[in-house]
């Protein structure tokens, strides 16, 4: 709980910072997820989400819920589309739990990569001990 306190007081104090400066990026994309998800160490419940680059050469993303004021904010690497993608977000689920894991804002566009955290890593090491079938997948969700 002390965690999840001082994670969420620092993105707030850090997504202060960044729009005082002037920081942030113009554009802004939406997207409808309708599962609960995790951002690293964040977690986010289903609904209505911003994405944002900001920082230094757009390398992080802030991830947003006007309504519930539901935030994350995370570094992210970037990749060049391998094919024709749609605008889309990439989640791994790994047992009931789904982690934020790519960000393709159109086909030519570079791709967001958004870091493995701990505990997806973890989840993933205890699947595969336990042998269990059907446990991982990608979902995706389109951008509006």
């Amino acid at each position: 709980m002390k965690r999840n306190l001082i994670g969420v007081l620092s993105l707030v104090v850090l997504s202060v910072l960044v729009s005082a400066t002037g920081a942030f990026a113009q554009s802004y994309t939406k997207a409808d997820v309708p599962f609960a998800f995790a951002v690293g160490s964040a977690q986010l419940p289903a609904g209505t989400y911003e994405i944002r680059t900001v920082g230094p050469a757009n390398s992080y993303i802030l991830i947003q819920n006007r309504k519930s004021s539901a935030a994350a904010m995370s570094t992210a690497g970037r990749e060049q589309p391998r094919y024709n993608t749609s605008p889309k977000l990439v989640f791994h689920r790994v047992g009931n739990s789904y982690f934020l894991a790519e960000i393709w804002k159109s086909s030519s566009a570079e791709g967001m990569i958004v870091p493995t955290s701990k505990e997806e890593q973890e989840m993933e090491k205890e699947l595969k001990a336990s042998n269990a079938k059907g446990g991982y997948a990608e979902v995706v969700v389109a951008l509006n």
